[in-house]
């Protein structure tokens, strides 16, 4: 999961450079609709990677 959390990163950077660098609105509109996913996705992974390591840790009595 972290090697897919890191690509979702770089997508993220990819798309924020895009959408600065587009000249057409229709361009950067469409860049930050994906900048916009690939966060949320993010966010989400991310949400799953804690959750997933405070399960599996062995709980004190």
């Amino acid at each position: 999961m972290l090697e897919h959390l890191a690509l979702l990163r770089e997508q993220i950077l990819r798309c924020e450079q895009l959408r600065d660098a587009a000249k057409s609105q229709i361009k950067r509109a469409a860049f930050d609709r994906a900048f916009s996913h690939y966060t949320v996705l993010a966010s989400v992974l991310e949400g799953a990677i804690a959750h997933e390591k405070t399960e599996s840790k062995p709980s004190r009595p």
